[in-house]
């Protein structure tokens, strides 16, 4: 499938193999589902291999950075990585870095349980591409409109103050909060299980700003990070915890709901044509939405170099 097979050759020559001297730029906010880069810059191998990391708080402030050409490659979500291609961006998807089952989810004061009680209520949501993309999601679900409830613009670190303040009724969150959310009696209305293999993050890269040799460096990149954090988690845990500012409980249970994009799932995803299915599912929902201005090549994000 497509690079995959070499990943495991590359893997051993990261170091010491950059071809530029102006290290690419890599966007990402604080997400356990990008970790493996967060790992990778921790042992100090993205510089080497002419990388670099940015972070943002937000996935709203990646994809500004990005659109202002600060960036040349991002982690992002396929919805949010469809509205930048509609900006006319040539984007390639390198690969799958995690897929959701779980790890979003909706906690809801009683006596709301489920999304059609949602009418009329106050529903507490990040201002991002994905936020707007779930909600959305979860209305369908409720079968309503959006007129028909109050979308509260709430930045993740207010989503619990929110809850405890009677601000709001219902918030789409990180399940990280769960244990929070329901000491103030809220409970679980539902997470992105329910919405299968739509909520998919990936890495893209501007193909023209990145090489072919530097992408395949990238993937390699990536995929010797993640080994490394599973043979040995209790380490690699303690660095994610100190970099992406979060406790031991939140690690493991927003990494219970997440699916690591390692080499199987990718080639899974690839080859079994799972990932074509997503964007087109997507990208279908987002034009029906007037989320996109326009029908885009959506299968150009899949294609090497931009030849398909």
């Amino acid at each position: 499938m497509r690079r995959l097979l070499s990943l495991v050759v590359l893997c051993g020559v990261l170091l010491g193999c950059s071809d530029t001297s102006d290290n690419l730029r890599i966007g990402s906010n604080r997400w356990l589902g990008y970790g493996p880069l967060y790992v990778a810059d921790d042992l100090r191998w993205l510089e080497p291999s002419g990388f670099r990391l940015l972070e943002y708080p937000s996935t709203s402030g990646v994809l500004r950075a990005f659109r202002n050409g600060l960036l040349d490659a991002a982690m992002l979500t396929i919805d949010e990585t469809l509205r930048l291609m509609a900006d006319n961006h040539d984007l390639e998807i390198l690969l799958i870095t995690n897929i959701s089952a779980g790890a979003d989810a909706v906690y809801a004061m009683p006596p709301l349980r489920d999304p059609q009680d949602l009418l009329g209520a106050r529903i507490g949501v990040e201002d991002s591409a994905l936020g707007a993309f779930f909600l959305s999601r979860l209305l369908d679900l409720g079968g309503l409109r959006r007129d028909q409830v109050e979308i509260v613009s709430l930045p993740v670190q207010e989503h619990l103050n929110a809850m405890r303040e009677g601000r709001i009724d219902a918030v789409i969150t990180f399940s990280s909060e769960g244990p929070a959310m329901q000491a103030l009696g809220a409970r679980r209305m539902l997470d992105s299980r329910a919405l299968p293999n739509e909520i998919i993050d990936v890495l893209v890269v501007d193909r023209q700003r990145v090489s072919p040799q530097a992408r395949r460096r990238l993937q390699a990149l990536w995929h010797e990070s993640l080994a490394r954090w599973r043979q040995s988690p209790d380490y690699i845990d303690s660095v994610l915890m100190r970099r992406l500012g979060i406790g031991s409980e939140a690690l493991q249970l927003t990494r219970e709901g997440l699916l690591m994009g390692d080499l199987a799932l990718n080639r899974q995803f690839y080859e079994g044509g799972q990932l074509l299915r997503s964007l087109q599912q997507i990208h279908a929902y987002q034009l029906e939405r007037a989320m996109l201005p326009r029908a885009l090549d959506y299968r150009r994000l899949l294609c090497e170099g931009g030849s398909c």
